[in-house]
């Protein structure tokens, strides 16, 4: 063997061409492929194959393949290598060349320099001095031999026929370089082992790598068994759901789609931070939950609503007082103190822009056009407008919303009129306040506080949202007949205006004015010319209706003239209406004026009573009885 050793290192030149190796460290006897791309290596390629040798050297670099890009210096390389023998060349078109080259023994680099554009070095052939009949060398080869059948059976080693082949070989270093030629090995191990002196200790650092290979293949078995053992029915589920993704994607029905779509719109939405990352957290559990679970319908149906609500969506007001004026004054006649109260406000939304909206109670008897008011405003101010009537409603949830646990749980009316209304201002009326009830489901009109208080609805809380909303800017219009039943805290919050009944004259103005044009649209006469004259429409007040509002006044007047229309299509004819024809037409008069004492008599005067729907001329009677000379009051005096 050392003959053939000192053959072998007479042969190799004393000056050879260096062929830097990246990621990969190249033994003797190892046949390897190689690419190489630099013109300066290329020419000291073509130098070796011109020699009869045909000889490089080949030195690994400290360098890896992600520093590629960084340029290696002869200071970035080994200085032990492996001496190697070209045994093939090819030209690639696109450039470079492609060599194979098979490992023939170490070698160390005295000098490494740069001659004519060429890398060479000094080399120093080493050859490993053999022991055979070493016992240690001898357990060695043992030991890696049982290591390398632990490989096999681990399933770490591709060939089917290692054992087979290493339990036949008997030579060290073929050992050696056959389980090299199997087994991966990074840059800095596989650099040690070259530079190991003697057969023992290569065999030895080679063994120790073994182990380590088994060590971890044991691990990475035991893991995936407990992986295996461990995993339970939701990671099932999870896997199933991911298959079940994929058919989804293939059948173009992908939820993946639709929960983009939601972040997209999220992203887009004037929302803030730290209502983001909890409509975010929601959006995750929505992704990790099974599309056809009822959680997932839970969550979908909540995030739908969030992104519906209209996040920094205002309307822009109509400040113009005139335009105001003009339309408060068409949709009705009279409420001096009310429109003075918004036209009010809109002087100041004029100079200040960041103010409270104004939150209004009008209070006064039915068919006074409170509710109609409200939408008066809302055209006047250009707002969109929405109606929440509470008359009857006694659970808490109606107003502050359902908890999400509950089945079919659903937002409170007030963010339902936000979503309808589509804009952070709106104007809302909150219809019949006086009759709303409580029970065991809670108490409403407690749960208006908040809404009704510029200072907590900046942050209203809704249970089925569980995010705070911003209120503030809407102006709430309540109505009520009579402030009796609110809490002392509700009234509070409101400014309360009262709408006393019309008086005779008003009455017969808003009929004048809206009631009867509206009943001649209303039945089809608007193309003829009906006219009803303030006689007859002042009959009918005194006579058919007693009232503080006009709705039965309105009544009345449309039935007047759905009479008309009748009369119209059964003889062509439109007649004039005197206050003679209220009888065919409305039949009897309902009300009449009691007949007053207008002399002074003993014991009886006239008195004033006050009802719901005006006033009343009453006589007080006194009567002198035997007894004890008590005074006996009957009825209502004096509580009226």
């Amino acid at each position: 063997m050392d003959t053939i050793n000192k053959g072998l290192k007479e042969s190799i030149p004393e000056v050879l061409s260096v062929i830097p190796t990246m990621d990969i460290v190249v033994f003797p006897h190892m046949i390897v492929p190689l690419l190489v791309l630099d013109e300066r290596i290329i020419k000291g390629i073509n130098k070796a194959i011109e020699q009869e040798s045909k000889m490089i050297f080949l030195l690994a670099s400290h360098k890896q393949e992600s520093e590629a890009d960084i340029a290696i210096g002869t200071e970035d390389l080994y200085s032990t290598g492996t001496i190697a023998t070209i045994m093939r060349l090819i030209k690639i078109p696109e450039g470079g060349i492609k060599i194979l080259v098979q490992g023939t023994c170490r070698g160390i680099a005295s000098e490494i320099k740069t001659e004519d554009d060429i890398l060479t070095a000094h080399v120093l052939p080493v050859f490993l001095p053999t022991a055979t009949d070493d016992a240690e060398l001898l357990a060695l080869i043992k030991n890696i031999k049982t290591a390398s059948e632990s490989l096999v059976n681990s399933g770490q080693v591709i060939s089917q026929d290692f054992n087979t082949i290493v339990s036949k070989m008997h030579d060290p270093e073929k050992i050696a370089d056959f389980i090299l030629s199997h087994i991966t090995l990074n840059v800095d191990d596989a650099q040690l082992l070259l530079e190991q002196k003697t057969h023992k200790d290569f065999l030895g650092g080679l063994y120790n790598h073994l182990t380590q290979e088994i060590e971890m293949s044991e691990v990475q078995d035991r893991i995936k068994n407990r992986a295996r053992d461990s995993m339970s029915k939701s990671q099932k589920e999870f896997y199933l759901r991911e298959q079940l993704k994929a058919i989804k994607k293939e059948l173009g029905d992908d939820d993946g789609e639709d929960i983009d779509k939601i972040r997209i719109k999220l992203e887009e939405a004037d929302i803030s931070q730290e209502i983001k990352i909890e409509i975010n957290r929601h959006i995750n559990r929505l992704e990790k939950t099974a599309p056809d679970s009822m959680e997932a319908s839970v969550i979908r149906s909540y995030l739908e609503w969030v992104l519906a609500l209209p996040w920094g969506i205002e309307t822009t007001d109509n400040l113009d007082i005139a335009h105001a004026k003009k339309i408060l004054d068409e949709d009705h006649y009279g409420l001096k103190e009310i429109k003075e109260r918004i036209l009010d406000f809109i002087s100041i939304r004029t100079l200040k822009n960041d103010g409270y909206a104004p939150i209004l109670c009008f209070v006064g008897p039915p068919g006074t056009g409170k509710t109609s008011l409200g939408s008066s405003i809302a055209k006047a101010l250009g707002r969109k407008f929405f109606r929440v009537s509470l008359g009857g409603v006694k659970d808490e949830a109606e107003i502050r919303g359902h908890r999400r646990t509950y089945v079919g749980a659903l937002p409170g009316r007030f963010i339902h009129g936000m979503r309808k209304a589509g804009s952070l201002n709106p104007v809302i009326i909150i219809d019949e306040l006086d009759k709303i009830g409580s029970d065991f489901r809670g108490d409403p009109s407690a749960a208006m506080l908040e809404i009704l208080d510029p200072q907590q609805n900046k942050t209203f809380y809704d249970n089925y949202l569980g995010i705070p909303f911003d209120m503030s800017k809407v102006i709430f219009i309540a109505t009520a007949n009579s402030l009796e039943t609110l809490s002392e805290p509700l009234r509070d919050r409101m400014e309360i205006i009262s709408l006393s009944g019309y008086t005779f004259e008003e009455k017969l103005a808003i009929a004048r004015q809206y009631l009867v044009e509206r009943s001649i649209k209303e039945t089809g006469l608007d193309s003829l010319s009906l006219h009803i004259s303030d006689d007859v429409l002042s009959d009918i007040i005194r006579n058919y209706t007693r009232e503080a509002g006009v709705r039965e006044l309105n009544r009345t007047i449309g039935k007047l003239c759905s009479k008309i229309a009748r009369i119209f299509v059964e003889e062509k004819n439109i007649p004039i209406i005197t206050i003679k024809d209220l009888d065919t037409y409305l039949g009897p008069r309902r009300f009449l004026d009691d007949a007053l004492s207008q002399e002074c008599l003993v014991g009886i005067c006239n008195g004033l009573a006050w009802t719901s729907h005006g006033g009343e001329v009453i006589q007080i009677e006194a009567v002198a009885m035997p007894g004890k000379g008590r005074l006996i009051l009957t009825g209502q005096l004096g509580s009226v």
